[in-house]
């Protein structure tokens, strides 16, 4: 029996493949169902914003990073279509100048619809100079970017609340099975008040962290406030609201003892008039 449902998958396949651009969605389907579809946020900016730009090292700018043995060099994109929302996604990385290795390790991404937070687990640093291994660095993680859709000012409430829920990373070892996350952030924004404030829980390297009240800047689309760890102390993050509805928030915690860094990003899942 199992080798007649063989074929007539197979001949299902061939069929619909001559069957113009909607058999052959159907056909792909078919064939090939556990590979994942375009959507969410589709692409990442690469460049070298010194702020947010993934090709920023410190005060080293590479000009080229190499993506999974692919190259991107400034203002290019990289494309994430196809990787699941709401999961971290991983890759290899290997950040250059004038064809000389600079850094190297994994990215990790963690997308959803509007936004994607981009972090670095950096396994070896090199001079740039002569491309000599200089060093392992520690620490070994921090947040390299956040990207997405801002929420323009106009379309942002004037009154009322949202509650975004979602999820925090500090590295790619604090994922799951299947790149889920198990922490949890809870997040809550009075735009009457023009403040916000939250929690992150379940991270092993932190403990609770407490997102105290911060100051909404309208003009930014943007919270900001302290940050403060159970075991890693008091440090700073800041965030931005994305989407077309204000449907999202990501952002990061930084400046904590150590110097470790914690990308984070929720989803609307409750409005209060």
């Amino acid at each position: 029996m199992k080798k007649y449902h063989a074929l007539y998958i197979a001949v299902a396949a061939l069929v619909l493949g001559g069957c113009g651009s909607a058999g052959g969605s159907l056909a792909n389907a078919i064939t090939d169902p556990f590979t994942p579809r375009p959507h969410g946020k589709n692409s990442l900016a690469i460049n070298q914003d010194p702020n947010n730009g993934i090709l920023n090292v410190g005060n080293t700018v590479a000009d080229t990073v190499e993506i999974n043995g692919l190259p991107y060099g400034n203002n290019s994109t990289l494309d994430i279509g196809h990787n699941f929302q709401n999961r971290l996604s991983d890759f290899t990385y290997v950040l250059k100048q004038s064809g000389r290795n600079v850094e190297s390790g994994q990215l990790g991404v963690y997308k959803r619809a509007y936004s994607a937070v981009v972090g670095a687990t950096v396994q070896d640093r090199y001079n740039p100079n002569t491309g000599a291994h200089a060093s392992s660095p520690n620490p070994n993680f921090t947040i390299r970017s956040i990207q997405g859709d801002l929420t323009p000012e106009s379309r942002l409430p004037t009154s009322g609340s949202i509650r975004y829920q979602g999820h925090a990373f500090s590295g790619l070892d604090d994922r799951g099975p299947n790149g889920h996350l198990n922490s949890r952030l809870d997040y809550t924004v009075d735009f009457g008040n023009r403040t916000g404030s939250g929690s992150i829980t379940g991270l092993s390297r932190f403990g609770n962290i407490e997102l105290a009240p911060g100051r909404l800047d309208r003009s930014r689309s943007a919270l900001e406030g302290d940050a403060i760890s159970q075991q890693r102390g008091r440090g700073h993050y800041e965030l931005n609201i994305f989407g077309p509805n204000a449907d999202e928030i990501a952002g990061k915690a930084t400046g904590f003892t150590g110097d470790h860094q914690v990308g984070f990003s929720g989803s609307k899942t409750q409005q209060n008039p």
